[in-house]
């Protein structure tokens, strides 16, 4: 990575803040945030390493890329790789695998109203834990199912570029109705090649590199590409909350929810399923979600018909009657 691929940091971060803040800061308007030194506390800070993950997990076999592997064999590969894309261990099972790694972190705070587990096991995967050598990552991509992520290092660190949802990132070619992306082969490819143009726009990306015991979080339909700047150890879930809850079943009942829909086996029925689960365990819920959010709507409709008919559309000044 050139330095001033990294010098970019314009992220806002925070330390300690309340759940109230970070609400109303951050998750309803839509906007990221690195939580700085949030899971400082985790067992998993302190335990962690290749040689302890490599002793607990034993013979289980992990995702990576298109195989499956057991840690010993996956560090011996990252130990080596050189090549421009070096795969990444990416697993959303690793509880269930290995339940003790379950015990070492847990959901920061901020994060705890996670509504999908109200299906229970028919619940989408929602949970990963992430490893990989230097310049591993992701490439730009929009998480799953509308859902909200947060994504916390162990171990390491990663350089994010984000765009909001009304911003496509250069390069990056999302079909019309959202099933596919197309992207530049590598993450340094796009690096070398786009990254350059963002420096004209006016919407220019949210940038960071997150350290090891801090947290960013990725509002719902956020792009975004991560790259590991060094050998790296993360937990990341996806997640919904009542502040994207309305979001989250407007992209589920979608007309090609089947090519969209992700992280389940029943990708049809996923909204129906999810609404009625909703609707049992938090009666009334959604009603009320959609009344504030045609209220909001109204109000930002008035606020703009007000100007409209105070500004002079003619000369650029405003309108005044006694």
């Amino acid at each position: 990575m050139k330095p001033e691929w990294l010098e970019r940091d314009n992220i806002q971060r925070r330390k300690g803040i309340s759940v109230e803040e970070f609400v109303s800061c951050f998750e309803e308007p839509n906007k990221p945030v690195l939580l700085e030194g949030c899971v400082d506390g985790w067992p998993a800070m302190k335990k962690w390493s290749k040689e302890s993950l490599i002793r607990v997990c034993g013979d289980a076999s992990f995702s990576v890329g298109p195989v499956e592997m057991k840690l010993d064999r996956f560090f011996h590969y990252s130990d080596l790789a050189k090549e421009e894309r070096p795969l990444y261990l990416f697993d959303p099972k690793f509880v269930e695998k290995v339940p003790e790694l379950g015990f070492d972190y847990e959901v920061p705070i901020y994060f705890r109203e996670d509504l999908f587990s109200v299906l229970g096991e028919e619940r989408p995967d929602f949970r990963w834990v992430i490893i990989g050598p230097a310049g591993s990552g992701s490439s730009f991509h929009v998480d799953p199912n509308s859902t909200s992520a947060w994504n916390a290092v162990i171990k390491g660190s990663k350089k994010w570029v984000m765009f909001p949802p009304e911003v496509v990132p250069p390069g990056v070619h999302p079909s019309p109705d959202g099933a596919e992306v197309a992207c530049p082969v590598s993450i340094m490819e796009w690096f070398m090649n786009f990254y350059g143009a963002c420096k004209d726009w006016k919407r220019r990306p949210v940038e960071c590199v997150c350290k090891a015991g801090d947290v960013v979080f990725v509002p719902n339909g956020w792009w975004h590409l991560v790259i590991n700047l060094e050998d790296s150890i993360a937990i990341t879930q996806n997640y919904v909350s009542r502040r994207n809850l309305l979001n989250v079943l407007d992209f589920l009942k979608k007309p090609n929810a089947s090519e969209l829909v992700s992280g389940t086996k029943d990708r049809v029925n996923l909204h129906d399923k999810f609404r009625t689960a909703i609707e049992a365990a938090f009666p009334g819920t959604i009603d009320q979600l959609a009344f504030v959010a045609r209220e909001k709507m109204l109000a930002q409709q008035k606020k703009q018909s007000f100007w409209e008919s105070a500004t002079d559309a003619n000369s650029g000044g405003f309108k005044f009657s006694f």
